[in-house]
């Protein structure tokens, strides 16, 4: 075990040194602990990277860690820190690249690159419209002299102000101002509207790239997916809706005001060597702390931003979910409880976001102070030019004007900087998702003739990804015949449902083979294979819409003979015949229209998947909500249906009237063994079997 001595500093920071001890234990023997020196890494809830090397000694040097909750992770090294476990996952000591991020960034603008280069073209004549006024009311107040005096710009003595401006009459001059400062208006009117265009069509662009990346994902990703935890609905809907609208704003107006101010900066800079290179190189003091400040500001709102989105993710899931289960809440009325946990999500966020704003107050204090200070300096540096004769009152207006302009565009790159590192933040997030390749594709492999035939589960081995040390199978084998009616039955957590996940391959197995007419389902194109497939839940979703457009979801191009034939060989045509709308109500989880039982919910979810004509039809307790004789009509029409088809139909089921439906049995044990198999009259009729034990003493689900 190696230790080290640190001492806390404040409530966020933790520095190591020689106060408290640490202990570093692995959960497994994989974890090598060696003389040698080390670097650990520790990731903080703020998702920095902080590295303690350790000597031979166990002696560690002083470096930040930042404390906030934990973050959880699996199968790494964990510290303990006065008896409070951090993680120290390895990929944590990967820094990120700020270039690297950035290029990807760049990379989702690419398709607009057209209109963001006209918006650019706009910036700069608005730019040079702004940054040409000081130059304009410098030279117009030298028009301005005492009576008796010579004006600069005068050819005659006799007037206070000057015939000519820069060479133009008067007139001429402020007409021609006019009109250029009309040109500047335009050109900002197409800056907004472009760098707006380019907004809207990038968020709609991502996010509509991120929910097809989602429904491309397998069962792994949301089981475990990229944070080893497995996704969570409330914070996809987080990155698809918040992390989406914080890039858009990086990559349209951030880089726009970054770039105003990169060209303001630079022209009014050159503007002040114009007027007085004396004045310029006084001024450029200020740049050095400034440049500081905004770089260290820039990488902790990075983190800090991360973790904003990362909460709001929290707190969209946490919602979704109390929302989604109202009435059980309710039931127990438990809503006081949900209220504080809630509010202790929210209260995540607002610490979190304090903190960004103790940093943001800290920044830009520091930058008001530095920027007021410096005007002052350059004022008073400024008369003394004026008094010797160097500049006129006209020349220091100008040049503090630029002065102005140039010090706001410094201040401008360098919250430009800030926000970019925001985007970046919430751009892990995104390309968290962008890049995470699922491992059972949908979209390649073969189309082949048919798979109408015999389903061969072939020494199955397999455990849920979540669960690794919890198998489901150790050696499954069995086969389904085509055209056979089997029924699957046994304990609760024996894997009956696992054998519908497999077959429909929303999971690989560890080993084994699963083939279905002699092709293994893993060569073959998974979405035509699955539209080969009926498959029924017992949680029967239901999409907000219409009773028709929920039923023609299996097959878009259905008829009005199709719907009505699928409605009644589920039993659903007679209930759904009392609406006043008849097919046409409004049904699904938002919806304000006609409250369906669960009966009625499971008869359209079956009636969705019968108009899709499947050669295979799975059902997971499909009928679990009906009653006795609603499931007596829907077993009938599907036994004729199978006969009519030579359809093979698997039956997960614990009733008894669902058994007696069934041409065959396969009975597995709490271990996924399969103990038991034949006819239903033969192993009821035996009152040894396992089925009739099952049956005894209620064991199933």
């Amino acid at each position: 075990m190696i230790s080290l001595r640190s001492s806390i500093k404040t409530p966020l920071f933790t520095t190591l040194s020689s106060g408290l001890k640490w202990s570093i234990r692995p959960y497994s023997s994989t974890f090598p602990v060696t003389p040698l020196s080390r670097r650990i890494a520790i990731r903080s809830p703020l998702h920095r990277t902080v590295l303690a090397r350790f000597n031979s000694t166990g002696t560690g040097r002083t470096v930040p860690v930042v404390r906030d909750t934990p973050v959880a992770t699996v199968d790494h090294g964990v510290v303990d820190v006065d008896g409070e476990r951090v993680t120290a996952p390895p990929n944590a000591a990967k820094s990120s690249n700020v270039r690297k991020d950035f290029g990807k960034l760049l990379q989702l603008a690419k398709p607009e690159f057209k209109l963001i280069l006209a918006a650019l073209a706009c910036l700069i004549v608005t730019s040079a419209v702004s940054m040409s006024l000081p130059l304009f009311i410098g030279k117009i107040i030298d028009t301005a002299t005492p009576p008796g005096e010579t004006s600069p710009n005068s050819e005659d003595t006799n007037g206070t102000i000057s015939d000519t401006i820069l060479g133009f009459p008067t007139t001429q001059f402020y007409v021609g101002l006019g009109i250029f400062f009309t040109i500047g208006a335009i050109s900002n009117f197409g800056r907004t509207y472009l760098l707006r265009s380019v907004g809207e069509k990038l968020v709609a662009r991502l996010r509509s790239r991120l929910f097809s990346k989602i429904l491309q994902q397998d069962s792994y990703f949301f089981d475990v997916g990229p944070t080893g935890h497995g996704m969570k609905t409330g914070d996809l809907i987080s990155r698809i809706s918040s992390d989406t609208q914080v890039i858009s704003k990086t990559l349209s107006s951030n880089i726009s005001d970054g770039c105003r101010s990169l060209v303001s900066g630079a022209v009014g800079l050159g503007m002040m060597c114009f007027v007085s290179w004396k004045l310029t190189l006084c001024m450029s003091m200020m740049f050095p702390p400034l440049i500081v400040m905004s770089l260290f500001y820039g990488r902790r709102i990075k983190q800090l931003s991360r973790v904003i989105q990362e909460n709001l993710g929290t707190l969209t899931k946490t919602t979704e979910e109390k929302l989604n289960g109202l009435k059980t809440i309710q039931s127990f009325a438990q809503q006081q409880p949900v209220v504080h946990e809630y509010n202790s999500d929210i209260r995540n966020i607002y610490n979190t976001s304090m903190q960004e704003g103790k940093l943001s107050g800290i920044y830009y204090g520091g930058n008001g102070f530095l920027g007021n200070v410096t005007l002052i300096g350059l004022l008073v540096i400024g008369t003394k030019f004026i008094a010797s004769g160097d500049i006129t009152i006209g020349d220091l207006s100008s040049f503090m004007m630029y002065a102005i302009y140039t010090g706001s565009s410094v201040f401008g790159l360098g919250n430009f900087y800030t926000e970019l590192m925001k985007g970046i933040g919430a751009s892990e997030r995104i390309f968290e998702l962008i890049e995470s390749k699922p491992k059972i594709t949908t979209s390649l492999g073969n189309k082949v003739e048919s798979l109408h035939g015999d389903i061969v589960f072939k020494d199955i081995k397999f455990h849920y990804p979540s669960r690794t040390d919890s198998p489901i199978f150790k050696d499954l084998n069995v086969t389904i015949k085509k055209g056979e009616h089997v029924c699957f039955v046994g304990p609760s957590g024996s894997g009956k449902s696992t054998i519908s996940q497999l077959l429909l391959r929303f999971y690989d197995p560890i080993s084994g083979s699963i083939t279905t007419n002699s092709h293994e389902i893993s060569s073959l194109n998974l979405n035509y294979f699955r539209s080969q497939i009926g498959y029924v839940q017992q949680d029967s979703l239901l999409f907000s819409g219409t009773i028709r457009e929920n039923i023609v979801f299996g097959k878009p191009n259905s008829t009005e003979e199709d719907i009505i034939r699928a409605a009644k060989l589920s039993n659903a045509y007679d209930f759904i015949q009392t609406f006043p709308d008849k097919f046409d109500t409004v049904i699904g989880p938002s919806s304000s229209g006609a409250q369906l039982s669960g009966g009625q919910r499971q008869r359209i979810s079956l009636a969705r998947t019968l108009i899709k004509n499947p050669d295979i039809l799975v059902l997971d307790e499909a009928t679990s909500a009906l009653d006795s004789q609603s499931e007596e009509v829907v077993m009938k029409n599907l036994s004729q249906l199978a006969y009519e088809r030579n359809t093979t139909m698997i039956s997960i089921a614990h009733r008894l009237s669902t058994m007696k439906n069934s041409e065959k049995i396969v009975v597995l044990n709490n271990r996924g063994e399969i103990v038991e198999e034949g006819k239903f009259d033969e192993l009821y009729s035996n009152k040894d079997s396992k089925l009739n034990r099952l049956l005894e003493n209620n064991d199933f689900e």
